[in-house]
Formats: structure tokens, sequence, C-alpha cells
């Protein structure tokens, strides 16, 4: 890559930041624009946004299975998982 080219578009790392956001709130024209630059030129990071995609939506289709079923069917920890847990936890903290 052009090293001017890679001095304007966001790393990698940035980038992943950068998807999680797009998903949560509409981002400026300018990093828009310079992330779709990093897309074209990253397969790694075109797979990450597809990934974050798919996980989106499966959580969505989750989600909405349990609402159909009502709030009686949605899973809950009973009494005694929950005191189980805070055992476990308490001790891990010792």
């Amino acid at each position: 890559m052009m090293p001017w080219l890679s001095r304007l578009l966001p790393t990698c790392r940035d980038m992943s930041r950068l998807l999680s956001d797009a998903m949560d709130r509409d981002l400026p024209f300018h990093v828009r624009a310079r992330m779709r630059l990093h897309l074209l030129t990253c397969v790694l990071c075109e797979r990450y946004k597809d990934q974050l995609h798919l996980i989106r939506e499966a959580l969505r289709k989750d989600d909405a299975g349990l609402e159909d079923k009502g709030s009686a069917q949605k899973p809950c920890l009973t009494a005694e998982a929950k005191e189980r847990i805070q055992r476990a936890l308490d001790s891990h903290r010792q």
C-alpha cells in the first residue's frame, strides 16, 4: 500500500472500535469514508465487520424469539444457582 494512504487510514485496531461504534451510532462522513477505504484494502477487517453483523443478527433473532414466547419462557437462574455462583465468586476473590 502507498505510504501516504496508510497514514490517512485507521489502523486495524482503530477499525475494531470504529466498526462497533458504527453499529450503535452514526459516524461523521469523513470517518465512514476512511473506514470504507480501509475495508477495501484489509480482508481481515472486512471479515471482522461481517462477523459483527452476523452476531448482531443472531442476537436480534434470539431476542425476538424470547419475546414471542412471553416472559414465562425467558431463561432465569434459580435462587440456589445464584447462591452457588455468589459463593464461587467470593471464594475466588479470597
